[in-house]
């Protein structure tokens, strides 16, 4: 017989990026006739109600919409803010010049997506070509192009892309949904509490500790990315950027789009500098790992493709924001990158030497923002899948003999709040996280009246998922990369010298991220059984906003020598001139491996006590410094972190 509890063996957790997505709507000839672009959409304003609803028709395969159903599992855009833009039918909408910012609070299939918006939508009708909406990348999962929505939840196959691996975690702490009870007594009425409504509803207080066995994390940490040209040996082909793209645009237009499939990467090749966080100084531009002082980048950037249209703009869709800001007219190459089981396509590791082949070299920075990110996690009773997805589904239905009673939840709109990178001596490398998020998914087609089913297929990182070794790599965990970096293949660097007497090493940062409410409710009717996310998302915070950056360094030291001691005591502000580094390799023969740095740079020593001990054993002293700023280089097998 299969468990009837929930076993924590049978528990998954992965995480993926957030993006936005713009939508640009066809002529209504266009639509008619199926024509690339063919995507519209009509606005209807709800009777007695300050919502509007937004109903689509149209669209292509490997777009975003098809067949009027827009490829995000029912109920996940609950949450997402959207705005329209252009001259069409709903000007006076329009962004730029009205400001408006609209909440979906309803995500539905009528034969159709029909999302469901407040406040109410100025003009009633048809989306016309100068149309277009775009809904925001904070609390909205990804795409997923193989998200197959259905009316039935049992024939449905719903995901989104969050296929990555979490990391090598010891544990797991997923957020705590709370909610607020407001409760009152009333004068006359007796002892008893007489009136208790719901409030607030937030869900906070998550945590992960990884042994580091890449880079990754730190860029949710920093914020900001950029990426050493790749070379020309492995590219597919080399588009151009057709019009100029922003930072935080989740989509390109080429000159082709032939060429490109779903799944591969876009690396723009743009090496206008970009300064990133340090005091004055001579310039330099960092472009390459070996590159030791510098206070810019160069801007080039990679990104997974999602979605793709081939009309009269050939538009790509991309797996998260872009950090930089790229001139258009075609003056910038854009290689197409693909992952391949060896190093044809790609980096690529070799077992016996752990040597990269076509490594992936990048820099992560301090940026005025961090990227949010969605975790999905799913837990089961015995190791079946999703009755929608597994062969013999009479088995596993809902209440069978077989079924695994299989709880999906999506955590969205998550943000670092602060983070510790350390290790002691002859220990691996540790990396722990603190993260919120704005509001949860759930899968509750096990809810549903008829056809009762997982209606969302969860990612079972080694089963369907990273199931090969390409696969691996897309999911951030390419093989003979696990190992984690340990603490003795490192070396720190500081005030001029190699310190081989460190016996502890801990960096903290803090982003100060903080969760705000708004006045924002509706009175639209509510299903509280089947809702995805309660209450229309009301209840729930809407913004994530960084505030303050904190770094602290602390050193452990045994000390061997009074010219470290008079560096140690003087407060002196050290600017990226003479950083503080930590440099990791992995262990192998091969002479290139992963390997990353950290450098903390524009430094003040806060402490350093030297005492006596009492078992009259070497002296140490826990050197307590301040960074104003934090950078990492990295050589490695991603090519996006």
């Amino acid at each position: 017989m299969p468990s009837t509890v929930y076993k924590g063996d049978l528990a998954e957790v992965t995480f993926g990026h957030e993006s936005g997505l713009l939508l640009r709507s066809a002529t209504s000839s266009g639509h008619a006739t199926g024509a690339p672009q063919g995507m519209i959409y009509t606005t209807a304003t709800v009777p007695n109600s300050n919502t509007s609803t937004i109903t689509f028709a149209g669209g292509i395969a490997d777009s975003p919409v098809l067949a009027g159903i827009l490829r995000y599992p029912l109920g996940m855009l609950v949450g997402s803010s959207l705005t329209l833009h252009g001259a069409g039918t709903h000007v006076a909408d329009d962004y730029a010049t009205s400001g408006q910012i609209f909440t979906i609070v309803k995500h539905e299939l009528n034969t159709v997506t029909v999302l469901t918006v407040s406040p109410t939508i100025t003009v009633a009708g048809a989306s016309i070509a100068t149309d277009s909406m775009y809904i925001h990348t904070l609390n909205t999962p990804t795409l997923d192009q193989g998200s197959d929505t259905h009316a039935q939840a049992n024939t449905a196959d719903e995901s989104v892309l969050t296929d990555q691996f979490l990391g090598l975690a010891a544990t797991v702490v997923l957020p705590d949904t709370k909610n607020e009870i407001k409760r009152a007594h009333v004068v006359g009425i007796g002892r008893d509490v007489v009136v208790q409504v719901p409030g607030k509803q937030s869900n906070e207080g998550g945590s992960f500790e990884l042994m580091m066995n890449s880079p990754r994390w730190l860029y949710y940490c920093l914020g900001g990315e950029a990426i050493k040209a790749p070379g020309t040996a492995y590219d597919v082909v080399s588009p151009t950027l057709l019009n100029a793209a922003s930072v935080g645009d989740s989509h390109l237009d080429l000159n082709a789009i032939t060429s490109i499939d779903l799944g591969d990467y876009i690396a723009i090749e743009d090496t206008t500098a970009f300064d990133i966080p340090t005091d004055s100084g001579p310039t330099n531009t960092w472009s390459q790992f070996s590159s030791t002082t510098y206070n810019q980048t160069i801007s080039t950037e990679i990104r997974r493709v999602i979605a793709k249209q081939d009309g009269v703009l050939k538009t790509v869709w991309l797996d998260s924001p872009l950090g930089f800001n790229h001139v258009g007219g075609n003056a910038l190459t854009c290689r197409v990158l693909r992952y391949g089981a060896g190093s044809t396509n790609g980096p690529d590791v070799a077992k016996a030497t752990l040597q990269i082949t076509n490594p992936t070299e990048r820099l992560l920075f301090s940026n005025h923002t961090t990227p949010s990110f969605a975790v999905e996690t799913s837990i089961r009773t015995h190791n079946v899948g999703s009755h929608a997805t597994e062969t013999g589904v009479g088995s596993n239905i809902p209440g069978g003999a077989q079924d695994a009673k299989t709880l999906t939840r999506v955590f969205k709109g998550c943000k670092v709040k602060d983070w510790t990178l350390g290790a002691d001596a002859d220990s691996e490398v540790k990396l722990g996280i603190n993260f919120d998020s704005l509001m949860v998914y759930t899968d509750t087609g096990r809810k549903e009246t008829n056809n009762k089913g997982d209606r969302y297929t969860a990612h079972r990182m080694f089963e369907n998922t990273a199931d090969s070794p390409t696969n691996r790599k897309v999911a951030g965990i390419a093989p003979y990369t696990q190992k984690p970096y340990m603490f003795y293949n490192g070396e720190i660097k500081a005030f001029g010298q190699t310190m081989a007497r460190v016996t502890k090493f801990n960096l903290t940062g803090k982003n100060n991220t903080m969760q705000h409410w708004t006045i924002r409710g509706t009175d639209i009717a509510m299903n509280t059984t089947t809702d995805q996310i309660p209450f229309a998302g009301t209840r729930m915070p809407v913004y994530a906003v960084e505030g303050k950056t904190e770094y602290e360094l602390e050193l452990e030291v045994i000390i061997n020598d009074p010219m470290l001691w008079h560096d140690l005591r003087h407060t002196v502000d050290r600017d990226y001139l003479a950083p503080i580094s930590l440099t990791l390799i992995k262990q192998g023969s091969g002479a290139v491996r992963e390997q990353i740095q950290v450098l903390i740079d524009d430094y003040i020593i806060s402490e350093a006590p030297l005492p006596i001990p009492e078992d009259k054993g070497v002296i140490r002293t826990n050197v307590k410094i301040l960074p104003k700023h934090v950078s990492v280089k990295s050589i490695d097998t991603l090519f996006h972190c």
